[in-house]
C-alpha cells in the first residue's frame, strides 16, 4: 500500500519523515494520522496532528497542544477505526 509521505518537525528540533495513515474531521477541524517511517519501513505507533490545506497545496501540520482536544480527537478516532 502507497501512503502519502511528509516531513514533520519533532520535539527536538529535527525533522522525521511520517506516512500519513488517515485524515479525518472531527469538531469542524481536520486532522491526520501519521506514522514514523525509519529505514523504509512505516513503524508501529501512531501520532495524530491537525492539519490546514495551504494555499499552494501544501500541507500545514498543526500540534494539538491541548490535552483535552487530543483526548477526544484519540478517543473519535479509535471509535472510527472499530
Amino acid at each position: 500500500m502507497e501512503y502519502e509521505v511528509i516531513n514533520i518537525a519533532v520535539s527536538d528540533g529535527t525533522e522525521k519523515e511520517f506516512a500519513i495513515i488517515d485524515k479525518f474531521e472531527f469538531n469542524n477541524k481536520k486532522y491526520m494520522s501519521v506514522s514514523l517511517i525509519e529505514d523504509d519501513e512505516i513503524r508501529e505507533g501512531m501520532y495524530i496532528y491537525g492539519y490546514i490545506d495551504a494555499d499552494d497545496g501544501d500541507v500545514v501540520v498543526e500540534i494539538i497542544t491541548d490535552m483535552q482536544e487530543y483526548d477526544d480527537v484519540t478517543e473519535y478516532y479509535l471509535e472510527l477505526a472499530e
